[in-house]
């Protein structure tokens, strides 16, 4: 009888190679970037659409106590007035100059709003109980009466609004003082930043404007690559002074902060 050849009991295969492999895991690492990536822009824009669906609300709230006091904006300032927005006085303040909810139920407006979770963005890294603010320069607010604004809106009623549409009414921000004291604004003769925008919306600014509308704006300037400090989004300030330069941003804000300025209504 014949032998048979015996067969190989060695099976090799051929292996990935080193540059096979590490092209493998280029193209995961690549696909992975990719999706996280687009999970996360996704969920920026979800957070900023939630952010002007709040703004959007208390605008409503805004308007309906208005509605309730002869055409009346209820004030922007935070601890001047009895009929303020907010009430962040007395027992309303927690340690380290924050407001407590106290200072959001106890104000003028939360009969309106119902919800102290619509007064923070859901952006605000901070411990505050309140992102937004109102513009200083509605009727008692400081804007008017600090800070030199349009004498005719101190009565601060609807029909002292030449064009609402252009106009501000409320902001996202983060003031480093503890809270978002008082109303928010810019120097309406000198250009200078007096609060401080809310910048956690990389790329947006969120605005809300006296006719209810909402827009989130997207960055004009381009040295806003790192969302902190706050001020890089207002370019550096000088040495001896706290006035930051002006640009497109800031021009844009104050063409649309002060109704019946020079820049649309040729002066006040």
């Amino acid at each position: 009888m014949k032998n048979r050849p015996r067969r190989s009991t060695d099976h090799r295969r051929p292996g990935f190679t080193l540059v096979e492999l590490l092209v493998v895991i280029a193209m995961i690492v690549i696909l992975v970037s990719l999706v996280l990536y687009a999970t996360n822009s996704f969920q920026q824009t979800s957070r900023g659409l939630t952010c002007l669906s709040q703004q959007r609300q208390m605008m409503l709230a805004w308007d309906g106590y208005a509605s309730d006091n002869a055409g009346r904006y209820v004030a922007p300032d935070t601890n001047r007035h009895a009929w303020d927005w907010v009430s962040s006085v007395g027992n309303n303040m927690g340690p380290g100059n924050t407001e407590r909810e106290e200072a959001l139920t106890e104000g003028r407006l939360f009969p309106y709003v119902g919800d102290v979770r619509l007064y923070k963005s859901p952006f605000d890294r901070s411990d505050y109980v309140r992102t937004y603010s109102l513009s200083a320069f509605f009727t008692d607010g400081e804007g008017t009466s600090d800070w030199n604004g349009p004498p005719s809106w101190s009565i601060g009623t609807r029909s002292r609004i030449p064009r609402p549409s252009d106009t501000i009414s409320m902001v996202a921000e983060h003031d480093r003082r503890g809270h978002n004291i008082n109303g928010w604004g810019i120097n309406p003769y000198t250009p200078d930043w007096i609060d401080q925008l809310m910048i956690w919306d990389e790329g947006h600014f969120n605005f809300a404007f006296a006719d209810g509308h909402v827009e989130r704006r997207k960055w004009a300037g381009t040295s806003y690559s790192n969302p902190e400090p706050i001020e890089i989004a207002f370019n550096s300030p000088t040495q001896l002074t706290n006035i930051y330069y002006p640009g497109p941003d800031w021009d844009w804000v104050s063409e649309r902060l002060f109704p019946g300025s020079a820049a649309l209504y040729g002066g006040w």
